[in-house]
């Protein structure tokens, strides 16, 4: 569903009048995702769906999974890190957030059944996330990413430098027994979600690198085509989650402006995120802004329905 004219207008009025106070020029910064990657939903669905498929070998080649935090740390600190992994007959790497990583240690066989990781998956009534959206946060094997360590990498360690353009091949995964015409699409849905983690990826490249409005909104450009090929994507989502906290921050100091800048920009990457768009709409009546304050809450209202 896509918003109405008239809607598109109030938002694009609303965003003008943001840019014409100033507010872009303090562009908020985000918190320190610590506390974001303890609660985001999106990342511990992820992080569960990670479990049941790679757990799905049976309880004898049972598999290690530990978590890794890569926050501030550097390239050398994380390659001493992933050595401790290559002892392991297979180590692969998930990236369901952007700091929050999982190393699964396979001790006795590098090779998942297909189709007893999609009953896994499908039969657990927690598991939120289908098989392929779960192979969004695949990154790939150790093997595949310690070349990365070869370049020069400075500063914190970032996703980007260890998700190669191509996506990596599933070899491990072990297709046999599931119907082509079952494989075929879950195996084109499983390269989608990789395709759609790119766009992700690049977004936040743009974010980091963004000097002005210009940059600000090519990266909202990307995250806002991610969503609507992935809306599940749990590094997106945990972006929309720091927004919105970093807009509730705002707002216990009294800067709305600053408020109504991190909601306008989930809307701009989820038009029918109507929690933001109510936000807005009430930010919009604490600056006085009445009447378009009364047409952004009756869209919160339709997207609520």
């Amino acid at each position: 569903m896509r918003l109405a004219k008239t809607h598109w207008a109030v938002f694009a009025a609303a965003g003008a009048l943001l840019l014409a106070v100033g507010c872009s020029k303090e562009e908020p910064k985000p918190e320190k995702p610590q506390e974001v990657r303890k609660t985001c939903a999106a990342v511990k669905a992820a992080v569960r769906g990670i479990f049941r498929l790679e757990t799905a070998v049976g309880r004898e080649a049972k598999p290690k999974m530990e978590s890794i935090d890569v926050d501030g740390m550097t390239a050398p600190e994380l390659r001493e890190r992933l050595l401790a992994f290559t002892n392991a007959a297979a180590a692969h790497i998930w990236m369901p957030s952007e700091k929050s990583w999982i190393v699964v240690q396979h001790r006795t066989t590098n090779s998942v059944p297909l189709a007893a990781a999609m009953d896994a998956v499908a039969d657990d009534p927690v598991c939120a996330v289908s098989l392929p959206e779960i192979f969004a946060s695949y990154a790939g094997t150790l093997e595949e990413i310690m070349p990365a360590f070869s370049s020069r990498l400075e500063g914190e360690v970032v996703p980007e430098w260890f998700v190669t353009k191509k996506i990596p091949e599933l070899r491990w995964l072990d297709v046999s027994g599931v119907d082509k015409d079952i494989l075929e699409p879950t195996l084109h849905e499983i390269r989608s979600m990789q395709v759609v983690r790119r766009l992700v990826l690049e977004g936040n490249m743009c974010s980091r690198q963004a000097s002005d409005k210009k940059g600000e909104d090519e990266a909202t450009e990307k995250w806002s085509r991610a969503m609507r090929r992935n809306p599940n994507d749990p590094m997106l989502l945990e972006r929309l989650d720091i927004l919105a906290k970093n807009a509730k921050g705002f707002l216990e100091v009294g800067k709305v402006l600053q408020a109504m800048k991190c909601y306008e920009t989930i809307i701009l990457i989820d038009p029918k995120n109507a929690d933001a768009v109510r936000n807005f709409g009430l930010c919009l009546g604490k600056i006085g802004r009445t009447d378009m304050s009364k047409e952004v809450l009756k869209r919160a209202e339709e997207l609520s329905k």
